[in-house]
């Protein structure tokens, strides 16, 4: 593998599986067999119906981006209305367990059926778990409707991703991938800077609710405009065989493998100790569970979730350790921050929702930057190094941030974190497309969504943990002279509403305590961060893989 840039490839070439079977009228399904050959860069003109099929998949990619921070502005209201404010991590990690797990089917489904059929899928899955999350009367049902909107939502993402791969030749893609960036920040905005607003003066449901007139838009424009297209495969009446190679039970495992680890650090010093048998063997059993999966993806006989070869190599590895830290470092950085506006400095729901406009305002100007950067000059790991760089530099000015501080830093001490978000993510995903084949496409972008979303899982689960630990282990002591504690230690967990209701002098220790937790947790995202950089860093000594025609 030798060094290059985006701007090394003169050309695109067929994979390798298109040139040792380009005399057979029948393929084999492959998981490296693309669904369109690579477009030619020099002729290409936008197919007709381009624009309206952009807006099919832009709707939902904005509809993504709304989704991710309209829960993080809301889920404090929400869990506290159903008294289950110390769980409310599940609000998010049940979206993302599903989201993570069957986001690479939709690359390997599509290769088979189509993309038309797949966009159809994930749309329609989006829309009814909004409607579902939005008539919800108990929190276990708003879960369930929360991992089936993630079973939708992994595709909003993905599915974009991979029509405009078909459709754009690779080097004039980047400035597509901006835009596709600049409307999953400007949904990211919209959440932040509504969701509160609209929780405290019409109802969090609504948050859920008005998301489905918008998929049934992109739904129907799809309808019309997205090509059905086959994955280039012949059924030829071998539809099981062909479904067969679908890997389900490699998706299925890592569900259980995520569920079970998020089980033991959901009840991990919050309902349980820490020394618990039960959250003991829960996170040990998820360990093994996950080395299950890497064994069974190695053996599989289908096209397997994680493609184990697109892991081999210092690049790839490096790229992905990159990855993955900065999924965990950026979703820990943003579920903590509206805790942190509404119980330390007492905000109501929309203006901690305000104040997320800032942060969710940088993610599209980083987007923007990487793609007029990768279209013009091609330095894709430059930008993974600077997008590492300014996610630790912003996570460690938010653990900086003091009980009372300046005003000012409220708003500018978050903003480097998403900028630096907004480059390292695009930056991540054509690092990882420019190492291999245009046949390999579909199935590197759903391998760095996958394990982004890990990282993103984690990252929520692990810094909820860390203040539900703090808040286990500090009020006890914080609130000793309070008549009645217990009591009260119980509602400050399960409510983040009931804070406001305590006498002056209470709610000033229960305040303190939420903030070293918080401290804590930016501190965790932080180190998670730094590892992100360090890793970023070792890539810097290969290059990118050309290829020719």
């Amino acid at each position: 593998m030798r060094s290059s840039s985006l701007t090394d490839q003169d050309h695109e070439a067929l994979g390798p599986s298109q040139q040792s079977n380009s005399g057979n009228d029948t393929l084999e399904p492959r998981e490296d067999q693309p669904l369109l050959q690579a477009p030619d860069e020099d002729s290409w003109k936008p197919p007709r119906g381009f624009v309206w099929i952009q807006l099919a998949i832009m709707s939902n990619v904005f509809l993504y981006g709304l989704d991710s921070t309209i829960t993080a502005a809301t889920y404090a209201v929400i869990s506290s209305e159903f008294d289950a404010a110390n769980t409310a991590s599940w609000l998010t990690t049940s979206y993302l367990v599903t989201s993570t797990a069957f986001q690479p089917l939709y690359g390997r489904v599509s290769d088979i059926f189509g993309r038309r059929l797949c966009f159809f899928i994930s749309t329609i899955t989006f829309a009814f778990g909004c409607l579902g999350c939005g008539v919800a009367n108990n929190i276990i049902f708003l879960n369930v409707m929360r991992a089936l909107t993630g079973f939708g939502g992994g595709g909003l993402m993905t599915m974009a991703t991979i029509v405009n791969s078909d459709m754009i030749p690779f080097r004039k893609r980047g400035m597509y991938q901006a835009l596709q960036n600049g409307i999953y920040g400007f949904g990211a905005i919209s959440g932040a800077s509504f969701g509160g607003s609209i929780a405290d003066h019409i109802g969090w449901r609504w948050c859920f609710l008005f998301q489905v007139p918008v998929s049934i838009l992109a739904l129907i424009i799809g309808a019309l405009v997205v090509s059905d297209q086959s994955g280039g495969f012949s059924l030829d009446g071998n539809l099981g065989t062909v479904w067969h190679r679908v890997d389900f039970s490699g998706s299925l495992l890592l569900v259980v493998a995520i569920s079970v680890q998020l089980v033991g650090l959901s009840l991990g010093g919050n309902e349980l100790p820490w020394s618990s048998p039960w959250v003991i063997g829960a996170l040990i059993g998820s360990v093994f569970l996950f080395g299950l999966f890497l064994f069974i993806e190695e053996k599989t006989s289908a096209i397997p979730v994680i493609p184990l070869r697109l892991l081999q190599g210092r690049l790839p590895i490096a790229t992905q350790c990159a990855n993955v830290c900065a999924g965990m470092a950026a979703y820990g950085y943003l579920f903590m921050l509206p805790l942190f506006f509404q119980v330390v400095l007492l905000d109501s729901a929309t203006t901690a929702g305000a104040r997320l406009a800032i942060p969710s305002l940088a993610t599209p100007i980083g987007g923007l930057i990487a793609g007029v950067v990768m279209s013009r000059w091609g330095k894709l790991l430059a930008l993974v190094r600077t997008g590492a760089l300014l996610m630790v530099l912003g996570n460690g000015l938010v653990t900086l941030l003091q009980f009372q501080d300046s005003k000012w830093k409220y708003f500018v001490y978050v903003f480097p974190a998403n900028l630096g978000q907004g480059i390292i993510y695009p930056g991540i995903l054509f690092t990882s497309l420019a190492s291999f084949d245009h046949a390999d496409h579909a199935v590197t972008a759903s391998t760095v969504y996958l394990i982004r979303s890990l990282g993103t899982v984690w990252g929520v689960s692990v810094t909820s943990a860390i203040v539900q630990t703090t808040l286990s282990v500090r009020l006890p002591d914080a609130l000793s002279e309070v008549a009645d504690k217990w009591r009260i230690i119980e509602q400050i967990r399960h409510s983040v509403d009931y804070i406001r209701q305590l006498p002056p002098d209470v709610q000033l220790k229960a305040r303190l305590v939420y903030y070293d937790g918080l401290r804590y947790a930016f501190g965790a995202s932080t180190a998670v961060a730094l590892l992100g950089l360090c890793a970023a860093l070792i890539a810097s000594g290969t290059g990118l893989r050309t290829t020719h025609k």
